[in-house]
Formats: C-alpha cells, sequence, structure tokens
C-alpha cells in the first residue's frame, strides 16, 4: 500500500496561516468576553462589586480574602483596542448562589472563632449595577453587587481561667508560676477567641519547656454560656519530668561545613538542663552563618516509655546552600545624582573550610555632574567616572563561633565624599574628586538569639583631594583615625511573633555608635562622636503599622574647626594677599568637618531634602569668592525624627504618608529646635525578593523650615542688603535644591526608610 505526500509547505503557506491567528486573536479581543447568566436568580452573571455591611470586629479585607465569592478585576477591563489583553488579564468572577451559601457560613465561621457566637450572615441582597431599562430581562451586560449583610451581636467574653495539674502538683514553685503567669492572656473581661485560647496554650507550654519540663503539655477546655456570653476556661497541665539534653546528632554536613564550627555554634551541651530557649537560639545562629539553605533542630521524645526518659537527644538537619556566588548587576540612578552604575563580585562562606567569608566587588559609575533628576539637561555637565574595589574577610572566632573577627580594606577614585553638587557648573569651575583608602577591622558578637550586636572595630582612611582635571587643590589630604564602639538591640517581630528586620510590624530597635578619633591612635583628627536612636513600630490594624524614629548626634572636636567658630574676613584667605597660614588652617578644618562633621537630609533621613543638604554650609571658597552654591561641610550637633504610617494598597504594593523633621548646628550642643525643617509627603513600595523597592516625594513645609520664615534664609538668598555676612568666611544654612520648580524632594531607594 503507497501514501501519497503532501506538497510542501511553503513560507507563504505558513504566513498566510499567522495572519488568520493573529486577525482571529485580535476579533476576539475585541469583543468582552460572552456572559451567560439567568435573568431570575442572576445564576452565572459577573459580579462587579462586593461589599460587606455592618462589620467592625472584622476588617472588610480579612472577609473578603477568606470567601470565594469575589468582584471581577483586571487593568483593561471593557477597552476594545486593548481587548486582547483584555482577554488574557481579566478574570470574570460568576455570581453562583450555591457558593455565596457557603461563603456566608465561612464569614460566621470566621466571626465565632472571633467570639462572636451570636453573630448572624446573611446576603443583604445581590442586584444589577449595570445601566438596563426597568423591567428589562437583558442579561448580556450585566454586572451584579453582592451585598453580604453582618449582625455581630454581643461578643463572649471570659468569665474566668484557671490551671490545674491532674498528675498532681510540681514540687517546683517555678513551675506553677511560670504557669501561672503564662496564661495572661486569658484576663476576665477578654473577648473570648480562639487565637487567645491557643495562644494562652502554648505560652503555658513554652513557659514549661523553656524551664526544662520537654514532655509538658497543657489541654484546654471551656465552658460557653451564649445566654450570658460568658465562658469559663479550664487549662490541664500535666509537666512531666525536669529533663536535660543528650547527644546532638548532626546531619547534612558537607566536607566544607566543618562539624567542629557548626556544633560550637549551637550552644547545646549535653547534661546541661533541656530548653526551648536554647533550641531557638542555635536555629538562629545557623541562620546567621548564611551557609544553609534548610535548619531543622527538632528534640527526640519519647512519650511511650515509663517512666519518661529525663535525657532528650537533639536531632539537627542541615541542608547546605551554595556556599560560592557571583553578583553582576548594572542600573540607572536618579536623584541627588544622575548616572549610571554597575557591579561585579565574588563570595564564598568558607573559603578555608572553617566557615570564614572572602568577598570581592568592582564597582563603577558614570555620574552626569551636576545633575540631578530635576534638573538634567540643563547647564553644563561633567562626565564623572567613579571605581571602587572592595575587599572583605571575616572569620568566626576559634571557640566561640558566635564571635568574628573581620577586616575591609576599600579604595575608590571619584567625587568627594559629602560633596553637596551645585545647581549649575560654571565654565571656569572644577570638579572636586578624591582618592580614598579605607580599612577597618575588629570584632563584633550576638547575644539573645542575636538580638543584641555588640561590635568594636578601628577604622582609618586617607584622602587625597584634586579636580577632576588633575590641577593643583587647596585642600591637603588628611588621615583619620578613630576606635568605634556599636551597640544595637532589636526586638523588632512581625504579626507572627517572629523576629523581622525587613518588614517590622512591632517592637523597637535600640542602638548607639560612639567614635573616639585621635587620642593617641594617631591621624590628623582629634574628637569623639556619639549618636544614639531609638526606632518603634506599632500594629495599628491589619496591615497598618504606625512607626518612629528619634536620633540625636554629638561631635566634640577638640584639634579643629575652631575658625570656623568665628567670622573670617575672606581678605585672610586669598590666594593673594592673603594670610598663608590661616588660609591652611581654614581649608584643613573644612577637610576635617567635611569628613567627620554631621549631616541630615536624603532617603533614610529628612526626605524634603537632598542628601547631606541640612548642615552648616561654606559660603566663600579659599579664593575669597562668595559661592553661588555654598558646599556642606557638617556640623557639631544634630537631632531628627520621623512618623510614619504604613498602610496597603494591593498586592505587594504598599504606601506611607510621613513627616520628618531634623536641624544640624554648628555648634557643640546647640539644639536648634526653631530650626526643624519639616517635611512631609507620601510614598509607594513594591515588596520585591531583595526588599521593599520604595519611592518618597517629600514637601518641605513653608514656614516650618525656620520657625516664623516663609523659607530658609542664606547668602545664596539674602535680599535684605546684609551682605557684610556673605563677605566673610562664615557657615550658612544652605539654600536647598528644589526639584522641578517646587519645594520637595523625589527620592528611589531599597529598603524601608528606617
Amino acid at each position: 500500500m503507497s501514501t501519497i505526500a503532501p506538497p510542501p509547505r511553503s513560507g507563504h503557506f505558513w504566513a498566510a496561516r499567522g495572519l488568520l491567528a493573529l486577525v482571529g486573536l485580535a476579533g476576539l479581543g475585541c469583543t468582552t468576553q460572552q456572559v451567560v447568566c439567568s435573568p431570575v436568580d442572576h445564576s452565572g452573571c459577573v459580579i462587579d462589586e462586593v461589599r460587606v455591611v455592618g462589620n467592625r470586629a472584622v476588617p472588610d479585607d480579612e472577609i473578603l480574602s477568606r470567601i470565594a465569592t469575589g468582584p471581577t478585576g483586571g487593568s483593561f477591563e471593557g477597552v476594545p483596542l486593548v481587548g486582547v489583553i483584555d482577554a488574557l488579564t481579566v478574570q470574570y468572577e460568576r455570581f453562583d448562589r450555591f457558593v455565596l451559601e457557603r461563603d456566608l457560613e465561612r464569614v460566621a465561621r470566621i466571626y465565632r472563632a472571633k467570639g462572636y457566637y451570636n453573630a448572624v450572615v446573611r446576603a443583604g441582597r445581590v442586584r444589577r449595577i449595570d445601566a438596563h431599562p426597568a423591567g428589562s430581562t437583558e442579561v448580556k451586560n450585566a454586572r451584579l453587587l453582592v451585598e453580604i449583610v453582618v449582625e455581630e451581636g454581643p461578643p463572649v467574653v471570659v468569665g474566668g481561667a484557671r490551671i490545674t495539674f491532674p498528675g498532681g502538683m510540681p514540687k517546683e514553685p517555678r513551675a506553677v508560676l511560670a504557669a501561672t503567669k503564662a496564661k495572661h492572656d486569658l484576663q476576665k473581661g477578654d473577648v473570648f477567641s480562639e487565637e487567645r485560647y491557643e495562644r494562652a496554650r502554648l505560652q503555658i507550654q513554652r513557659a514549661l519547656t523553656d524551664l526544662g519540663y520537654a514532655y509538658a503539655k497543657v489541654e484546654p477546655s471551656a465552658t460557653v454560656d451564649l445566654v450570658n456570653n460568658v465562658a469559663v476556661v479550664e487549662l490541664a497541665v500535666s509537666i512531666g519530668p525536669l529533663c536535660t539534653f543528650g547527644k546532638v546528632e548532626l546531619i547534612g554536613l558537607e566536607q566544607r561545613v566543618p562539624d567542629w564550627q557548626v556544633r560550637p555554634m549551637l550552644g547545646i551541651v549535653e547534661d546541661e538542663e533541656y530548653s526551648t530557649k536554647k533550641i531557638e537560639a542555635a536555629e538562629v545562629a545557623l541562620s546567621e552563618l548564611g551557609v544553609f539553605g534548610a535548619i531543622s533542630i527538632e528534640p527526640v521524645l519519647d512519650d511511650q516509655q515509663v517512666p519518661l526518659p529525663t535525657k532528650v537527644p537533639v536531632r539537627v538537619v542541615l541542608q547546605p546552600a551554595n556556599l560560592a556566588s557571583v553578583r553582576l548587576g548594572a542600573g540607572v540612578e536618579l536623584g541627588d545624582q544622575v548616572a549610571v552604575r554597575g557591579i561585579a563580585g565574588w563570595q564564598h562562606r568558607s573559603a578555608t573550610r572553617t566557615l570564614d567569608r572572602f568577598a570581592i566587588d568592582g564597582r563603577a559609575r558614570g555620574i552626569a555632574h551636576p545633575w540631578r533628576i530635576s534638573t538634567i539637561g540643563t547647564g553644563r555637565v561633567e562626565f564623572v567616572p567613579e571605581l571602587s574595589v572592595r575587599v572583605q574577610y571575616s572569620l568566626p572566632f576559634p571557640g566561640d563561633p558566635r564571635a568574628t573577627l573581620f577586616i575591609q580594606t576599600q579604595g575608590s577614585y571619584g567625587l568627594e565624599r559629602n560633596h553637596d553638587p551645585p545647581r549649575v557648573l560654571d565654565e571656569a569651575a572644577d570638579v572636586p574628586v578624591e582618592v580614598l583608602l579605607e580599612n577597618r577591622q575588629g570584632y563584633q558578637r550576638t547575644f539573645f538569639l542575636s538580638r543584641l550586636l555588640l561590635s568594636l572595630s578601628h577604622n582609618l582612611s586617607f584622602s587625597y583631594p584634586f579636580s577632576l582635571y588633575f590641577s593643583e587643590s587647596s585642600a591637603s589630604s588628611l588621615l583619620i583615625s578613630y576606635l568605634d564602639l556599636f551597640a544595637q538591640l532589636d526586638l523588632r517581630e512581625n504579626d507572627d511573633n517572629r523576629y523581622d528586620r525587613v518588614r517590622p510590624t512591632k517592637g523597637v530597635l535600640l542602638s548607639a555608635d560612639l567614635q573616639v578619633a585621635g587620642f593617641g591612635i594617631g591621624g590628623d583628627a582629634r574628637d569623639v562622636k556619639i549618636q544614639p536612636e531609638l526606632r518603634w513600630y506599632a500594629s495599628l490594624a491589619k496591615g497598618f503599622v504606625l512607626a518612629g524614629r528619634v536620633g540625636v548626634g554629638l561631635l566634640y572636636t577638640d584639634n579643629y574647626g575652631f575658625t570656623l567658630d568665628e567670622i573670617v574676613p575672606a581678605r585672610d584667605v586669598l590666594a593673594e594677599g592673603g594670610d598663608p597660614t590661616r588660609r591652611t588652617e581654614v581649608n584643613r578644618d573644612v577637610g576635617l568637618m567635611t569628613k567627620r562633621g554631621l549631616f541630615s537630609g536624603g532617603p533614610s533621613s529628612n526626605r524634603g531634602y537632598g542628601f547631606n543638604e541640612i548642615a552648616p554650609h561654606r559660603v566663600v571658597d579659599d579664593e575669597g569668592l562668595r559661592l553661588a552654591d555654598p558646599d556642606a561641610i557638617g556640623g557639631r550637633t544634630r537631632w531628627e525624627t520621623s512618623l510614619e504610617l504604613r498602610f496597603p494598597i494591593r498586592g505587594s504594593w504598599t504606601g506611607v504618608s510621613f513627616i520628618d523633621a531634623s536641624d544640624v548646628s554648628p555648634g557643640f550642643a546647640e539644639f536648634r529646635f526653631d530650626h526643624p525643617h519639616v517635611s512631609t509627603g507620601a510614598g509607594v513600595r513594591y515588596d520585591s525578593p531583595i526588599g521593599p523597592i520604595r519611592l518618597d516625594l517629600g514637601v518641605r513645609v513653608p514656614y516650618l523650615q525656620v520657625i516664623g520664615e516663609p523659607e530658609v534664609e542664606s547668602c545664596t538668598n539674602d535680599t535684605t542688603g546684609a551682605e557684610w555676612a556673605c563677605k566673610a568666611l562664615v557657615l550658612d544654612e544652605g539654600k536647598p535644591a528644589d526639584s522641578f520648580g517646587l519645594p520637595m524632594a523625589l527620592s528611589i531607594a531599597i529598603g524601608n526608610a528606617f
């Protein structure tokens, strides 16, 4: 039997088929999806909106997220020209009365779990909200509103809670005391919710296992009086024997991750008193190493033996992660600077098989100086290349793996650190750049589940300034050497009561940084700098968080900065005819204050200002010329405070509204609360895998920069005729830059502002 092969298909044939497919798809997109629904009971009609009425104890979002009946959503619904996208993106939700009935039961169950046993949930009404003639049975374009009505009624409250010990009262008073204190979530008069009920059980059990009672169990029961809306709770506690740790079994270690480093990191020693706190601390300590993809630490409890064994073995199951990684990236920076940037790096988390970490990375930027996001395309611009190379190495301290020795060295070339870009770059103006060499080495250790961090380091930096075209600079090189003692107590948590440093909803963060430069450790600067800060977070409702921050900075200078405390006539610092000694002193003080002074303003500070804009500014340069754009050189007293409301928008998007205030003054302990520099604004965040990506817009409030003044007065906008002040080398407030001609600042960053 023979077959006849079909003729070969030409390119025109396939092109014709593709064209027909596109025409068919376009035709499908230019019409909305076919709506099939019943004109009698609306079954199958499109749900346009679901509304909850009468709910006070449970927010709308919580109810709507847990029911199947939902509104139709899509970005291009009903737009014919992009109907193809509409058809692909819009998920049409159809009305089903049987689904709605089950949803009403779900809502009633939610209320019961919240303690509202008498709540009545019903469908208020299901009606069409599209335009249609009265009595019409045409349902082709029908759109429905589904309304769920809740009658909450009074909640059931706790009438009392008692603890019993069916197996007999424990001999140790501390066990009874711990169990009694742990039931604080079931106080008389509290709403009797399942969450409180279960939390009290777990808290009592956890309090006892923390004390060494590994087999402790709590069996709760409740008698609910629906007539009087009162619940009486009984918590039956069986404690079991006081236990100690047994052998620790490590499973899953590879040759690259040494047992002799991991085992001490656990902090679990055989024959020591059993405690779930120690197990939790071990999990946190192992996660801090950053070399494991999964960690599981479980006690091996054998509750079938009689009597119960008092020695509890521990099984640690580990899954090592990829220890070596390469980083490559590029991006565009728009804000106080306009630049393209790239990064390339490599790191290994156990370079010599001792859990030591080695990392090297190089960064490059091309800056369009002095453009900002609001001045792109205006005035003279210079392309400034920036390059930096950083090498880091850290080693867990032998015998104490929770302590770390570290060293970091970095070399860079680019714009001067803390340089405030001018609004306009004059044709004759030089662009200040520097070579900067930095080294940091020290010791750090964590305590209390890694919530407390202590660090002591020695820091050394050498800077050599010059102009972009390698012309001679009037500033001299600087060597700064200082000791840095840093302490941080992090008590931030999320809604699940877990430690969370990225998206906290409650708790506090306390930190303090003490730096001592000179005084026997060398360098050109002798000073003492201290910077304490408090951050706090409070959960107001599901997804709503109120966050605040207050910080202070003080810089005591011992051998520099004094020439800036007085008015220096400009003629004293002239390049020709001036006093060279005086000029050298002034330039040295300016250079050291620029490196060691205090600043405020920017995406993680006062968001109505650009980076480091709030600070004393140098009004006249060393040539005796009045600067159109004074350079910020830092001050010796700073205070900052912020208040921020974070709220959900949709999905991975959240929003914030904020108020920031701060000031930096030139004198030591000179707190100027009449210079609050208040800015307010709003922003959005997108929850990405690398952290929240945020955009903030801060607006400076008139008359609240300097109390009673419409704007910050400076020599650059002086209209009073007091030119004598601007003819001397004085420190000035400095006029902040505008964005798009308005008193505001736009910033884009990764991570929360605080």
